[in-house]
């Protein structure tokens, strides 16, 4: 602005000394001091800032050198050519506009004044920033604009404001104010906008050093920085899918053997007076930062382990503590939490405990009494929990059907629940006999706190977090189903004969799935079927001698079988044919009942005529042949038979004869 109204009155004075060249000269030459007046603070200031910006390399003068140089020869120039009177009053326009460039000081925007009163009394309290008016910096900054301030008393220096970066914050450390009392390691909080009210900072008793709260990042602040210094450290990121763990740096102490302070509700940590004033104490804090967000949390106050670091900090903590716990959709989760009431003798798991949400509120869980160890309530297969490592470790348990099998394992069967199953060897009179046996179980999610608990695991550390060991499944199937099936075995095998050994196999499996049943009964594990291989011999001429004595067994049984399948045939030949003389007699009974005894016999006799053979051509002179051929003859031979019928009773009452008993034999066939 200043060198805009110098050009324009340049130019004005030149066209006056064009047209009045005596007044012009004057009014030339006033325009020039204010020139000069001008330029000057602007090329001193440049020049400044090429010395900073070019510390160790040799800086050139600014270019507003060149015409200020030459502003001030031509201003000499003219001067030399005017009266005494001129030059003084010059002089004094000079003077004056020195002065006021000198006491009207600019702030321009996005900056700060920072002001030095040079002299003056000394407050006792505040003697390097003082909030007062008194001899020292000023706590108060001058905004962006025009200040009339008096150069004698009072130096300004200009600085820009703080810009705290979106990815970062600011940490603030106070250079002046009340010393800390005892040995709090952060300052108190204070209300002071942010730390731009550096005079409100002092008056409400800020304190020196390192201060509570931090700068958010994405602004900028006025900030005085000879009374704060500000220094960017990154924000807190916790990735996807894990957590970051929180140790607080200052705070009360923790009574002994407490392994967590009290929670305090903080804005997850981000708000450290809330902390500080809700008594929080030092050490590992139950909350946990959630996965995917950027926190703003003071790095004095509370160290954030996240998968970041964790690596680089060392100790048993591990990346994969910090990772959310996923339960696989066919297995559950069982919890062992590391702190709690202590559970006594009592052999049982602790008792479900309301409120804790799964044990993502572990002060909940504390609160309402929640004892520490194996827990009844399990995490669900499918669900991902983002749980405290410090807090809880969390077992699984398949749920899913398990086939375990009593054979020779490969090395990659190693880590499988029936690692510690071999094959079955049973000595039977000598002879040493293998078996492969199998048996499916089905674990419950409502069992798996019981197994675990009762087969422990081989987990030494402090730290939780999701715990992939399989040792407590396969202790179980140690301790309990070999065991059981071992036993059953031996006990078989001192009892038995090769051949007797051999030969009940079916009640072999019945007997070992009834007692495994029995057994897993008590452990609340469901038994799914039991299965038995081949019985094998050590020795290989054992194994041809029970294959041919199973082959003759074999051979024998199939004999009694095709024995059996006669016998009923012949059963059946009798059911049939007694079923056709039952049904004889009834209809022959039918008759007799509906056309009487002698009209039936006439009938049989007719038709016994009517199918007698008779001869087409007959040979030779006898003719005897010929007449036993005839149906006269026949009927005489039938009438002879009927007079050695006896007379019996009736079939419904002694009313009718009946056909005698032979008779109806006869009859029974002929039909």
């Amino acid at each position: 602005m200043d060198v805009a109204i110098y050009l324009v009155g340049s130019l004005a004075a030149l066209w006056s000394l064009a047209v009045h060249p005596s007044p012009a000269l004057y009014i030339h030459a006033a325009v020039n001091v204010f020139g000069i007046v001008a330029l000057t603070p602007r090329v001193t200031r440049r020049m400044t800032e090429l010395k900073r910006d070019n510390k160790e390399e040799k800086s050139n003068p600014p270019l507003g050198c060149l015409p200020l140089f030459f502003l001030v020869y031509i201003t000499v120039t003219e001067v030399w050519h005017m009266g005494p009177t001129v030059v003084v009053i010059l002089l004094l326009l000079l003077v004056a506009g020195i002065a006021t460039r000198v006491c009207l000081h600019y702030v321009p925007p996005g900056h700060i004044g920072i002001v030095r009163r040079r002299s003056g009394p000394t407050h006792p309290d505040y003697p390097l920033v003082t909030p007062h008016n008194t001899y020292g910096v000023l706590a108060r900054t001058l905004p962006p604009g025009r200040h009339w301030m008096s150069p004698f008393t009072y130096a300004v220096r200009v600085v820009p404001w703080t810009q705290v970066p979106e990815d970062k914050i600011g940490m603030v450390t106070a250079k002046a104010g009340r010393t800390r009392t005892g040995n709090r390691a952060l300052a108190l909080p204070v209300p002071c906008d942010d730390f731009q009210d550096g005079a409100g900072f002092l008056l409400n008793g800020g304190e020196q050093g390192t201060q509570i709260g931090v700068l958010s990042g994405g602004q900028s602040y006025s900030i005085n920085t000879a009374l704060f210094q500000v220094r960017l450290v990154d924000r807190v990121h916790v990735p996807t899918g894990t957590i970051g763990l929180v140790d607080a740096r200052a705070g009360g102490n923790r009574p002994p053997g407490a392994l967590f302070g009290p929670h305090v509700e903080c804005n997850d940590f981000q708000d450290g007076e809330r902390f500080l004033v809700g008594g929080g104490q030092q050490g590992k804090q139950l909350a946990v930062l959630q996965g995917g967000a950027y926190y703003d949390i003071n790095p004095a106050l509370f160290d954030v382990i996240s998968t970041h670091n964790v690596e680089a900090r060392g100790g048993p903590l591990e990346a994969r503590h910090l990772k959310q716990i996923a339960i696989p959709a066919d297995q559950t989760g069982v919890v062992i939490t590391l702190d709690g009431a202590d559970p006594g003798n009592d052999d049982q798991a602790g008792p479900l405990v309301p409120g804790h949400q799964g044990f993502h509120l572990p002060w909940v869980f504390l609160q309402n009494g929640g004892r520490r160890g194996v827990q009844e309530e399990t995490l669900r297969g499918g669900t991902v929990s983002a749980l405290n490592p410090y807090f809880v470790r969390v077992m699984l348990v398949p749920t899913h059907l398990l086939a375990l099998e009593w054979d020779e394992k490969t090395p990659a069967e190693q880590q499988n629940y029936d690692v510690h199953l071999g094959r079955i060897t049973a000595t039977v009179q000598g002879y040493r006999l293998f078996v492969d046996v199998k048996q499916l179980i089905q674990i419950p999610a409502q069992s798996a706190p019981g197994l675990v608990r009762r087969n422990g695991g081989a987990q030494m550390s402090d730290i939780g977090g999701l715990d992939y060991n399989r040792l407590p499944v396969q202790r179980f199937v140690q301790r309990v189903l070999g065991a059981i099936v071992t036993t059953y075995f031996s006990q078989i095998a001192t009892a038995s004969t090769v051949l007797e050994f051999v030969k009940n196999y079916r009640e072999t499996r019945l007997e070992l799935s009834t007692l495994v049943e029995n057994e897993l009964r008590d452990w609340g594990v469901e038994p799914k079927g039991t299965h038995l291989g081949v019985f094998r011999a050590e020795d290989e001429r054992l194994n041809e001698m029970l294959k041919r004595t199973a082959d003759e067994e074999m051979a024998s049984e199939k004999l009694a079988l095709q024995l059996q399948n006669a016998e009923r045939e012949d059963a059946i030949d009798k059911v049939r044919v007694e079923a056709e003389r039952r049904r004889v007699r009834l209809e022959l009974e039918s008759e007799i009942q509906v056309l009487g005894l002698e009209n039936v016999m006439v009938l049989k006799m007719l038709r016994e005529i009517s199918q007698a053979p008779v001869p087409q051509f007959i040979s030779g002179s006898d003719l005897s042949a010929f007449l036993e051929t005839l149906p006269i003859t026949r009927l005489d031979g039938l009438m002879d038979r009927m007079r050695t019928l006896r007379v019996g009773a009736g079939i419904e009452g002694a009313q009718r004869p009946s056909l005698p008993e032979a008779d109806g034999e006869e009859a029974g066939k002929k039909g």
